[in-house]
Formats: C-alpha cells, sequence, structure tokens
C-alpha cells in the first residue's frame, strides 16, 4: 500500500470512531437530562415525605418541620461540597500521564539526536574532519 492509502484508511477509521463517539455521548447526554428532570421531581416529593415525617411521625411543629428539612438539606449540600473538592487522580489518569511523558521525553531525546546527527554530519563538520585527517596522515608520514 501506497502512504497515501494508509493516510486516508487511518483518517476513515479516526473519522468513524469519532462518529460513533458523538452518537454514544449524545445517547447518554439524553438520558442524563431524563434523569436530572425526574430527580427533581423526585427532590421535591422527598422533602414533603420528609415534612410530613417529620410533623405526624415525630410531632415537629410546622416550623420545626420546615427546618428539619433545612438542615437535613445543608447536610447533603455540605457532604456534596466536602466530596466534589476532593480531586484524587485515578489509576488511568496516572498511567495516561505517565504514557504521555514518557512520549514527550522520548520525543525530545530524538530531536536533541537528530540536531547533535545534523551537526555531526552537516558541511563544516565534514570539511573540519577531512582536514583533520589530512593533517593526521602528514604527520604520520602518509600524507604527500
Amino acid at each position: 500500500m501506497r502512504i497515501g492509502e494508509i493516510g486516508k484508511t487511518i483518517i476513515e477509521g479516526e473519522l468513524t470512531l469519532r462518529k460513533l463517539m458523538a452518537i454514544r455521548l449524545g445517547r447518554q447526554a439524553a438520558f442524563l437530562v431524563v434523569a436530572a428532570i425526574f430527580a427533581f421531581f423526585a427532590v421535591i416529593s422527598g422533602h414533603g415525605l420528609l415534612w410530613a415525617f417529620c410533623y405526624q411521625t415525630l410531632g415537629f411543629s410546622a416550623l420545626g418541620s420546615a427546618a428539619a428539612v433545612f438542615g437535613a438539606d445543608l447536610v447533603v449540600v455540605i457532604m456534596g461540597l466536602v466530596m466534589g473538592r476532593r480531586s484524587y487522580m485515578t489509576p488511568e489518569e496516572i498511567r495516561v500521564r505517565f504514557a504521555r511523558e514518557h512520549a514527550l521525553n522520548e520525543l525530545r531525546q530524538t530531536v536533541a539526536l537528530s540536531a547533535v546527527a545534523t551537526t555531526v554530519a552537516g558541511p563544516l563538520t565534514r570539511h573540519t574532519g577531512r582536514a583533520i585527517w589530512n593533517l593526521f596522515k602528514v604527520m604520520t608520514g602518509r600524507g604527500k
């Protein structure tokens, strides 16, 4: 296969992969929106049930029941803030970061080696090497 055909195959595969990922993520987003709407109504119903439970079963007053529901909301909010502020890297993220850093270091070494090879094999170096070789031949008596 020629390089162009290989490149075309790679690009077509990547485009197909991106299209399938977009479809999957769109479907996932739609399901999450539906779940969020139902969760909103469930939270409203849960607040009503908690208020009724505090009012009738626990014997709180109407204001006491509302305060208990508000307190429960504050506890959930504080827990969410505490848990949401923590940011631990997952093992997969650590692995990917190490792989990326390794690839970057390898790229830097390749570029540095390429620069050194260019310097060594460059025209100025060839001229200098030839001059040193001729000087060596003259000093050892092998030259003219």
